[in-house]
């Protein structure tokens, strides 16, 4: 037997397995799930907490609805725990989320676990792990004792900051179980969605504000926007042009509200690159669409008062700004801890956000790569850039070839983008970012393989046979 054909009888023992699988094991799923949903609420209730009972039906209930949702439970899951409003709908500044950390780290470890769990007896038999899998899982397992070792409790640990970057390895292991990407071209299109409805929200209850609070922060909520927006933009195209454009004024509108520099940046920086490669592969009219729709997206914001806001942020008292003045103070500061511990750093995440906070009124260095570098060293830095190297192999890999995989291209760029804003901001201890760029790695790296040059068309066999008369060509088609 072939390798084509072992392999596409290996995929149909799978879809076998599944079907046989979701037919006998959903009668119990329904009924275990009714009857934990029953004892836990009845627990709650009996001490007098209908708050926990309402969060227990609402887990409950989620996890039965991945259940059923098979394969594209994964990136449902992850986009929704990232669009979640966790933190106060309207702010001024940053501010601690208005649910416990441990509820919020509960929720960031079952967005990947959950559907991971759920595909465990849809596995193929004797399948393992290969060694590049091993060796990440080896990395992060390493790191999370470091920090542990740093911290010194377990209950230290219980922080969206320190879990969040963690799950970047764990989620970027468990994306690779659903590699076919199914349900993600939606679930994009959605959390995009649920951001434009809470940032519309937003907007009306305080115009002077800038949105995006209820995420943690505006620049949280630009890069979050930023990295769901290719997917979703392909997800409406392949519908309708006519939502395709309407989905990219809306995403405009919001960047702009958001008032993140970084994330007007990161578009630049995607647009460009989308650009090059429809260039390099020779797709005119996919470069053409794309040359238009940022012309009309300039005449509009020119013609209504967005401009306005394009200005202030672009004007040059910017440039003097606390903002620019910290960054600079950020890098000369992480240059001298990076020199002092270059292997592992201080052992532990938020360790240069203290640093800041003291030497600055702000919190935080503005600069994910070097927040890492000097709280986890060079390794954590390995570590966290893992997603985007990925992403970025597959933009090579297009670039090289001369193709463009609308799939494949638009979780790449979505990783491009983050990866791009994480340049002003410290994406990396967002546990919402975290997600998307482990889940869209991870993904992307079971898929690097099939980007290849595609194979020229066999040409028509010519054969010449001579004649009484002079030389006759007759053409056979190959077989």
């Amino acid at each position: 037997m072939s390798s084509v054909q072992r392999r596409e009888s290996h995929h149909l023992r799978r879809r076998q397995a599944g079907n046989h699988l979701s037919g006998t094991l959903g009668g119990w799923r329904a009924a275990a799930g009714g009857a934990i949903a029953l004892g836990l609420l009845g627990g709650a209730l009996a001490e007098r907490q209908p708050s926990n009972a309402i969060l227990v039906c609402l887990a409950i209930g989620a996890i039965l609805a991945l259940a059923m949702a098979g394969e594209r439970a994964f990136p449902w899951a992850i986009v929704l725990v990232a669009v979640v409003p966790w933190y106060p709908f309207i702010a001024e500044a940053a501010e601690p989320p208005i649910v416990r950390q441990k509820v919020l780290c509960a929720a960031i470890a079952a967005a990947p676990l959950v559907p991971w769990l759920w595909s465990l007896p849809l596995r193929a038999r004797g399948a393992r792990p290969g060694k590049g899998a091993l060796m990440v899982g080896v990395l992060y397992l390493g790191l999370a004792i470091l920090i542990y070792q740093t911290l010194g409790s377990v209950s230290a640990l219980i922080d969206s900051t320190v879990v969040g970057y963690v799950f970047i390895g764990v989620t970027f292991l468990c994306a690779r179980r659903f590699g076919n990407g199914e349900g993600w071209l939606a679930a994009a299109f959605g959390g995009l969605l649920v951001l434009g409805v809470m940032g519309a929200e937003a907007y009306m209850k305080a115009p002077s504000n800038r949105i995006g609070y209820f995420v943690g922060y505006p620049i949280t909520y630009g890069a979050l926007v930023v990295g769901l927006l290719p997917a979703a933009l392909l997800f409406a195209f392949q519908r309708s042009r006519l939502l395709a454009g309407a989905v990219g004024a809306g995403t405009a509108a919001l960047l702009i509200f958001s008032e993140s520099r970084s994330s007007w940046v990161a578009v630049a920086v995607m647009l460009v690159v989308a650009v090059a490669l429809q260039s390099r592969a020779g797709n005119l009219r996919a470069l053409a669409a794309v040359i238009t729709a940022v012309a009309i997206l300039a005449g509009l914001i020119a013609g209504t008062g967005l401009h306005k806001i394009v200005e202030r942020k672009l004007s040059a008292k910017v440039v003097t700004s606390q903002s620019v003045t910290h960054r600079e103070f950020s890098v000369g500061y992480a240059i001298k801890q990076i020199g002092e511990r270059p292997l592992f750093g201080a052992g532990a995440p938020g360790y240069s956000a203290q640093e800041s906070a003291s030497k600055t009124d702000i919190g935080a260095l503005d600069n994910g790569y070097l927040s890492v570098s000097v709280d986890l060293g060079v390794v954590g830095l390995v570590a966290a850039l893992l997603p985007i190297a990925v992403a970025l192999r597959v933009l090579g890999r297009c670039a090289r070839f001369g193709v463009t995989p609308r799939f494949e291209l638009a979780l790449a760029l979505g990783v491009l983008g983050i990866a791009v804003v994480t340049v002003f901001y410290d994406s990396f201890y967002w546990a919402q970012l975290d997600l998307l760029l482990g889940a869209m790695g991870g993904v992307l790296s079971t898929r690097v393989a099939r980007i290849a040059r595609p194979e020229p068309e066999p040409e028509p066999d010519v054969t010449v046979r001579a004649t009484g008369q002079g030389a006759l060509a007759s053409v056979r088609p190959a077989t």
